[in-house]
């Protein structure tokens, strides 16, 4: 009996220990698995930060650039045109009216003019030097006006901001650089007769849309010509997208479509003090 009494206690002893080992091995699987997933996103977090960073030095880079290029246009191009349109007025009042030359003087003249005006909008949208000097308000102000001047209809602007809403200085590039190319890119291939702009603050993000009557996509023909993209646009679209963490909607409908832009709110300032008064 006691020989049994042992035995049964030997095997329960055994059990007792095997379980405690199988238990052991699992907890310690899986500590092993939690701590490899935890390692696998701290890793993928720290690869996506470090993209992130590598994107945001080479656009920041590209707006050097852009801005070394506009400066050179202004002060150099711009310079050599308005002494030569300066020249060729001193050269067409000496020249008889009713002469041939006088036609052919005045058609350069305007030729010049008309260079002049194209570098100017060249260098205001490589930097937008309006927008760094009176803001995102007065900025989208004088863009509807402008886009009204190119439509067969008309362009109007709803805001929901303040003149002293300002945001981080290189973000706000950004978002209005977005917001400029998606213009661009609704007049060129849209061919729109009527466009709403809007410009607002919900919550906690930033919210810019165009409607328009013209030829509208929607998000998955978006996502199509973004991957087949080969042009800067779309990819400068997307890559100050990024930096800035916004997401863009695409809608269509059967009398147009619309564009929408929202931007995580939090990460701005809301105030600018130092915001001048234009002119």
């Amino acid at each position: 009996m006691d020989v049994e009494k042992l035995i049964l206690i030997t095997v329960i002893c055994g059990t007792l220990f095997s379980l405690g080992l199988i238990l052991t091995l699992l907890g310690l699987t899986f500590t092993y698995r939690k701590k490899r997933v935890f390692q696998q996103k701290e890793f993928e977090m720290k690869l996506k930060n470090k993209e992130l960073e590598m994107l945001i030095a080479v656009v920041q880079a590209q707006e050097t650039e852009r801005t070394n290029i506009a400066r050179n246009l202004h002060d150099e191009v711009g310079s050599i045109l308005t002494i030569a349109k300066h020249n060729l007025k001193n050269v067409v009042n000496g020249i008889n009216p009713d002469s041939e030359i006088y036609e052919d003087a005045m058609f350069s003249l305007d030729v010049i003019d008309q260079c002049v005006g194209k570098l100017r909008s060249i260098v205001h949208e490589m930097v937008p030097h309006y927008l760094m000097k009176f803001g995102l308000l007065k900025s989208f102000q004088r863009l509807s006006d402008q886009i009204n001047k190119s439509l067969e209809g008309c362009c109007t602007l709803k805001a929901g901001i303040d003149e002293d809403f300002k945001l981080d200085q290189q973000q706000e590039i950004h978002f209005y650089m977005i917001t400029l190319e998606l213009i661009n890119n609704t007049i060129k291939h849209a061919r729109p007769k009527d466009v709403n702009l809007e410009i607002k603050t919900q919550e906690n993000f930033l919210f810019f849309s165009i409607e328009h009557d013209g030829i509208a996509i929607n998000q998955e023909d978006y996502t199509h010509l973004l991957q087949q993209a080969t042009g800067m646009g779309l990819e400068s679209i997307s890559h100050r997208l990024r930096i800035i963490s916004g997401e863009l909607r695409y809608n269509c409908n059967d009398y147009g479509g619309s564009i929408e832009l929202s931007v995580p709110f939090n990460k701005f300032s809301k105030t600018n003090p130092n915001v001048e008064t234009e002119e």
